[in-house]
Parts: C-alpha cells; structure tokens; sequence
C-alpha cells in the first residue's frame, strides 16, 4: 500500500483494527489468543502514537513493527522490543507503556467500528475503505509476495475496479504457500 500510494499520490489514513477485539465472544485456539494479545497491545503503541505524532507517525511504527514481526520474525511483544521500535523510528520509547493502557482501546474501537461499518463483521486484516472513508470497504488483499513498482500499481486499480462494483464483495481461493516476505520495508 506504501508503495501503492507514493506511485499514485495516495493518502493513506491509517486505522486500528483488533482481531482481539472483533473476535471477544469467539472461541479461537489459545495459539491464536496469545497472538491476538500481542497485536492488541501493539495497536495500543500505535494508537499513542497518533494521538501525539499523527498519521505518518503510524505509519513508521506500523512499518516498522509489522518488517520486525513478519520479515525478522522478531519480537514486538514486551516494552522493551516496543521501545526499540519506536527509539528505531524516532518517536519517544516512554510510549512503550500504552501497551497495557486500556484507554486506547477507545480509539482502537472507533477506528474498527468505521471499518466495520464498510466492512461488515466476518472479516479480518488487512481492511481498505477507499475514497476517504466515503466509499466501499472490504477486506484484504493479502498477497504473497506482494507486488511491487508497476505490478503494484496494476493491481490496485484491479481493486479498486472490483470494489467499485455494486455487489461486489469476496474473491478468494485458498492459499497453497507460506507467506513469502521479500526485502524488509525502509521505516
């Protein structure tokens, strides 16, 4: 999407969503629970972030965690993994704390209650609302490999083809690889 939007001079408004959250009164394998702990409290640092750097703040810390988390397999699961991801993308590591704050899941659920809106409740992450938050929503895509440069661009406006159908709204199939990561994102 980074790349997507600096191609086509796209804004791109970060937003929470917690599979923690959305999934409360679902019984989910403990595995599962665990790695929905970690992303609550990593959304939490995220929401403190943009109450006091904004959106291109979420988009570092975003950035950032999700190259550690997905590409390094490394941890972002204490405050000391935290607080060096945000000291690496330049924004205070006292930040760290908000992982056990319970009062930035307001924030967190206003953003999902957006989403949701668009959306719809069966759905997971990743999440696009287009036009602003005016248009259609849907979730995904996931990809793996993600395109980059000209294919990126090629198939966003496939997407953005297809979510501007009236009617449309799954296309999948299932998926018979891992996730492939190519080169770590720049934070």
């Amino acid at each position: 999407m980074i790349d997507v939007g600096r191609q086509k001079q796209i804004h791109i408004n970060w937003r929470f969503f917690s599979l923690k959250i959305i999934n409360k009164d679902r019984k989910v394998p403990e595995d599962y629970q665990i790695l929905q702990d970690i992303g609550l409290k990593a959304l939490r640092v995220a929401a403190a972030v943009r109450r006091g750097h904004g959106n291109s703040g979420v988009e570092k810390i975003y950035t950032a965690m999700g190259a550690i988390y997905h590409h390094d397999e490394g941890d972002i699961d204490d405050a000391d993994s935290l607080a060096d991801i945000l000291k690496a993308c330049g924004l205070p590591t006292d930040l760290a704390a908000a992982a056990e704050d319970e009062t930035f899941d307001d924030d967190i659920q206003a953003d999902m209650d957006l989403a949701i809106a668009k959306a719809g409740t069966d759905v997971g992450v990743p999440q696009i609302v287009l036009d602003g938050g005016r248009g259609p929503g849907f979730f995904g895509p996931v990809m793996s490999p993600a395109p980059t440069g000209e294919d990126a661009v090629k198939f966003w406006d496939a997407v953005i083809a297809a979510g501007g159908v009236p009617g449309f709204f799954e296309l999948k199939r299932t998926r018979e690889v891992e996730p492939i990561f190519g080169q770590r994102p720049a934070t």
